[in-house]
């Protein structure tokens, strides 16, 4: 749409007319709104002030005096306090709403509903065990440290035996037959030739019911994690005045603040999340992540994730200062970058 005629001569309201340019409409044509040619162009009024000596921040500021010096200045300031109110019940609710909904869904779902169905499901619908082959190979890995600590506790055994009886035994007579392979007995020739196959069996068990409920509790946690996040976007979606009301009283708690205090707060914030001393952090926290999922833990793809993660971190959060922070807050930036020096001089 253009704007066709319009007058800055007075600050009365100016009837203008508007057309589409899609249409045939000539705008060197005498033609009015009523002649007859429906949605071309449409009559709109807009106010103009004039332009005074003074500029008009002058005449705002005025004005907001004399309202204070001639109007109810009660009723302003209790009109202000309630709205301030407002603002911050609001933020207090939407920022509980948004913590501990999706927790409370999180912890009901998992134990109530999720759980059970995927336990009914893992254990009878299908064979396995192990979630992955890294679970299968940190249980094998285990299963053999067992058999190692073992032949050692019967040859510490046998050799305590040997100082009483001041005799030497062979050997071969401390080997389980069934640890040397296929080639010997299965049979343990020694103090512990009755204890140690009944131990080993008890921690096969006790290996395949620890790994079946790790399996279960990774895909609890990652069915239970998804819906949460859904929680949270359908609320970001259904409370969007809400969410704009928090943001609005957070910016303006942030920007109350002193230019030292908003620096001091950013530099906390970037150096625990890209500061030297950040990938220690982010190589826990993936380690948690993958974990808490079953994934197999990889340290190639998590140094792979501590190199790129904190850097795109880091460049968002230069992307925010430069683009909004800097001309909102000019000195707060140049505070900020003061303290980053004054950092690495040291």
């Amino acid at each position: 749409m253009y704007i066709y005629e319009c007058s800055y001569a007075t600050n009365k309201p100016r009837q203008i007319h508007m057309f589409n340019p899609k249409s045939n409409f000539d705008p060197s044509s005498k033609s009015t709104p009523n002649s007859g040619r429906p949605n071309q162009y449409i009559p709109v009024s807009i106010a103009y002030e004039d332009l005074g000596l003074l500029p008009r921040s002058f005449n705002r500021v005025f004005d907001r005096f004399f309202k204070q010096i001639f109007d109810d200045v009660e009723s302003l300031a209790l009109e202000e306090y309630r709205f301030y109110r407002y603002l911050f019940l609001t933020t207090i609710k939407t920022l509980a709403l948004l913590l501990f909904a999706p927790l409370l869904i999180n912890i009901v779902s998992k134990h109530y509903v999720i759980r059970p169905m995927v336990e009914s499901y893992w254990n009878n619908q299908q064979p396995e065990i192990f979630l992955n082959r890294y679970e299968q190979k940190k249980a094998f890995h285990e299963l053999h440290d067992f058999e190692e600590a073992l032949y050692f506790d019967a040859l510490t055994l046998e050799a305590a035996e040997e100082v009483e009886a001041l005799q030497t035994p062979s050997p071969s007579s401390m080997v389980l037959g069934w640890f040397m392979g296929p080639k010997s007995e299965p049979t343990l020739v020694g103090p512990l030739s009755e204890s140690a196959p009944l131990a080993l069996q008890k921690k096969v068990l006790e290996l395949a019911q620890r790994y079946n409920e790790r399996s279960i509790q990774a895909i609890t946690n990652f069915i239970s994690d998804l819906l949460s996040l859904l929680t949270v976007l359908y609320l970001l979606y259904s409370r969007r005045q809400q969410i704009d009301i928090t943001k609005s009283f957070l910016f303006e708690v942030f920007f109350g603040l002193e230019d030292t205090k908003k620096s001091l707060v950013m530099l906390i914030v970037t150096d625990f999340l890209v500061g030297y001393h950040s990938p220690t952090i982010w190589e826990s926290f993936f380690q948690l992540v993958f974990a808490h999922y079953g994934l197999p833990q990889s340290q190639t793809s998590i140094f792979l994730l501590v190199a790129t993660v904190p850097v795109l971190v880091d460049i968002v959060f230069k992307y925010l200062i430069f683009r909004h922070l800097n001309r909102v807050s000019p000195s707060t930036v140049a505070v900020y970058h003061a303290m980053i020096e004054s950092s690495w001089l040291r």
